[in-house]
Parts: C-alpha cells; sequence; structure tokens
C-alpha cells in the first residue's frame, strides 16, 4: 500500500495551483511556516477569484447580464434561486459508472441534507398513494433526524423485519462511535426508490448491488460534496447527486432530473452564484484527482485502524470499517474504550492532548470536513444516541507526521488499562 509523503503534499497543491491559473510558487512559500500554510494561501487564492462574479452582480440581475466564472463561461440567470449548475453538472465522467440497463445524470444542490430533503419531495410527490414505508440503512444522526420532521402520514418508519419497504436508504458504512457495514444483499428491498448516501466512502463503493435491492424504476446516489470532493479546501457546501432511471420507466431521466431541479429552486436548495464560482475549481467533479485524493485518505485512516487493531485491551475492535472487512473504507477513525464512560473518554482525550504536546505532534483539535490535514475531537453525542468517543481523522498527507501519530495510538493500544 503507497502512502503519501509530506512532498506529495506540497507536490499535489502545486499542481492544483497550476491547474487553476496560480502561481504554485506563490502557494507553496507559507508550507514551511505550517503544515497547513500552503492549503490555507491556495484556498485564499482561489476564492479571491471566484468571489468577483457575485460581488458584481445582483441577485435578480438585469436581462443580458452575464456573470463570468474563473475559468470564462458565462452564466446567466433572472433569479438566483433558479440558477443553473450545468455547467458543473456536466462535466465528465459520472462519478459512478452507470450499470446496464439504466440511464443517469447529475444534480447539485446546496448541501448533502439539501440533496436527501429534495429528493424525499420527489418520492413523496410522485407517490400514487401515501403513507410510504422507509427502512434507514445506516447510522447518520442527521437523516434520522430529518426523516422525524415528515409527518407520518407521508413517511413511516419501517416496524420489525419487512421483506419490502417503499424507500430505503443506505450507507454503505456507517458509525455512531462503532463502525458498521451494510450489506446490500442482506436488505429489505425497495419497492419505490432507493437513496443511498456514499459521503462516507466517496467513489469507494459498488453501486451495482445496491441497485439490485431495486424492485421500482428510481434511484439516487448522494454525498456531501464538501467532506472528499474539495482537495481538502472547503472551497463550499454542496451536495451531489447521480439519479438512476431504468430503461423504460413511466418518467424519464430528463423529466426526474427536471423535477428535482424544480424542487431544489422551490426549497432553496441550489447553489448560489457565489458558491457555483468557487466550485468552478477545476478538480471539483474531477473523477480521477477524487479517487487519488479519497484513496490517500482513506489508507492514512487504514494504517491508524491497523497500528490499534482488534485484540486491544483498551480499545474497542470497531474503530474502522477496515477491520471488519479489508475493503471497506472511511476518512476517519472513532476511537473508543472498551468500558469506558464520558469522564473515562475524557481521561483519554487529555492524554491524548499530552501526548501530542510531548511529542511536537501534527495533529490538531478540530472537526474535519476536508481530510487534508491531521484533526482530533472528542465526540459526545446525547446519551440516547450513543457512548463518547474519540473522532482522529487522518488527513491527506503522509510521512514522518503520520508516521509518529499511528506510533501514538500503537502505544496507547497496547496499554491493559488507561493509568
Amino acid at each position: 500500500m503507497l502512502y503519501p509523503s509530506s512532498n506529495d503534499d506540497r507536490e499535489d497543491l502545486a499542481a492544483l495551483a497550476d491547474r487553476a491559473r496560480i502561481a504554485p510558487s506563490d502557494v507553496l512559500g507559507l508550507a514551511a511556516s505550517s503544515p497547513d500554510g500552503a492549503a490555507l494561501e491556495l484556498r485564499r487564492a482561489w476564492l479571491a477569484r471566484a468571489h468577483h462574479p457575485a460581488d458584481s452582480t445582483l441577485k435578480s440581475p438585469c436581462e443580458g447580464d452575464v456573470s463570468r466564472m474563473p475559468d470564462g463561461q458565462g452564466v446567466h440567470f433572472g433569479y438566483e434561486r433558479d440558477l443553473s449548475a450545468d455547467l458543473l453538472e456536466s462535466r465528465t465522467p459520472l462519478c459512478y459508472p452507470v450499470p446496464p440497463g439504466w440511464q443517469s445524470l447529475r444534480v447539485l444542490c446546496r448541501s448533502g441534507q439539501a440533496a436527501l430533503s429534495c429528493l424525499l419531495h420527489l418520492v413523496a410527490h410522485d407517490a400514487p398513494t401515501l403513507p410510504l414505508t422507509v427502512h434507514h440503512a445506516g447510522r447518520y444522526f442527521e437523516t434520522a433526524t430529518l426523516l422525524d420532521l415528515w409527518p407520518r402520514q407521508v413517511f413511516t418508519p419501517s416496524t420489525g423485519s419487512p421483506t419490502h419497504v417503499d424507500v430505503l436508504i443506505g450507507e454503505p458504512v456507517h458509525c455512531d462511535g462503532r463502525f458498521g457495514l451494510s450489506v446490500p444483499a442482506r436488505l429489505t428491498r425497495a419497492r419505490r426508490a432507493l437513496l443511498l448516501d456514499t459521503t462516507m466512502v466517496g467513489l469507494q463503493v459498488d453501486i451495482a448491488p445496491w441497485l439490485d435491492t431495486l424492485d421500482g424504476p428510481f434511484a439516487a446516489v448522494f454525498r456531501s460534496g464538501l467532506k472528499l470532493d474539495q482537495a481538502g479546501l472547503e472551497l463550499a457546501n454542496v451536495g451531489i447527486v447521480q439519479l438512476f432511471v431504468r430503461d423504460g420507466a413511466k418518467m424519464e431521466l430528463s423529466a426526474m432530473g427536471a423535477a428535482l431541479e424544480r424542487i431544489r429552486a422551490l426549497t432553496g436548495g441550489g447553489l448560489t452564484l457565489d458558491e457555483l464560482a468557487a466550485l468552478s475549481a477545476p478538480w471539483f467533479l474531477d473523477r480521477p484527482y477524487l479517487e487519488r485524493y479519497a484513496g490517500r485518505v482513506f489508507a492514512n485512516n487504514a494504517s491508524l485502524a491497523q497500528a490499534i487493531g482488534t485484540g486491544s485491551k483498551l480499545f474497542d475492535d470497531r474503530c474502522h470499517p477496515s477491520l471488519l472487512s479489508p475493503e471497506a473504507v472511511a476518512p476517519f477513525c472513532a476511537i473508543r474504550l472498551r468500558d469506558g464512560d464520558a469522564p473515562a473518554q475524557r481521561r483519554l482525550l487529555h492524554r491524548v492532548e499530552s501526548e501530542i504536546a510531548r511529542r511536537g505532534l501534527a495533529l490538531a483539535n478540530g472537526g474535519s470536513f476536508g481530510f487534508r490535514g491531521n484533526r482530533y475531537e472528542l465526540i459526545e453525542p446525547e446519551p440516547q444516541a450513543g457512548q463518547p468517543f474519540l473522532r482522529v481523522a487522518m488527513g491527506y498527507r503522509g510521512g514522518s507526521d503520520r508516521d509518529r501519530i499511528v506510533d501514538l495510538f500503537r502505544e496507547l493500544a497496547a496499554l491493559p488499562a488507561l493509568p
């Protein structure tokens, strides 16, 4: 397995800058002072250029006004809420290969949750009868919370172990402090729609077995495009949807896409001009680059997971999905004490923080959406939602910084108990 070195990080940022027509030397000049310096400078330089279209365009421009994206492409609209994202949606190839018997297209929304909300509206609006039974094969708390907002007369959770539901919402890899895997062949089948959330795994999923769980004509694979799709620069929030419609379905693919776009506009779920310009960066929706970037993030987190292993007396076995299946991926590890309550997890946090300071590790306290640098944070959910855990997100960077962090948790995992 190949891991990125520190030089690889610099070379990658230089290549991104060059693609964006930004002088690589201007970006890399700050790399020596901070591990994040070059990435933040590239982000600043790109966004300074990307803000120009929105800075000079009203939310309701005059007829004939054209805004120019950083690459020179023109955008015209009458009202920003109706803004088309076609210049990004039409980028090729699509994220996921289209199996025989299906047609597919891409739609962008303002966030991953906006994407799911718009998809639920689409499924409910097209239903001949209500309520629709729904099964959530996953653990993401915001998905469960969003479903709870819908009246039970529209979406009702399935009970027991039904063989079929109307709507299946799936997560190939899920985490609530412990990782789990969803195996499509073992799940209930969907009569009307499959909504597959791939935020955790990016492109590292075979969607064909998931489509096989669907008896109906319509599926959507969606994810938050803030997490792995922006080279760790966190340019703008965005939800990426790839629609799939069976050949010969009652509603054609183009009509399905148009219906989703209309819902997006009506609910305010579309991109603003500022967000559209920020996301026009040449590496966004570049499938080969995404595969390489996410692959390295996944590899670094698998390396940390393997160092912790499954035989630790201190830590739970399921800190990462690669410990459950060699092919499973995730962009972070969830490190939880075997018998630790919240005070014990805080003691673990303090021990980790003291070791970070003593060893001078490049591991920052905070959440991470882009996964370029290394981050950690203590997650303390509501008592009914699960136990606390330490979330350690190993980023894109490799080299000695990664190795020394891995060594820290290998040593902690070997302890019989937390002092």
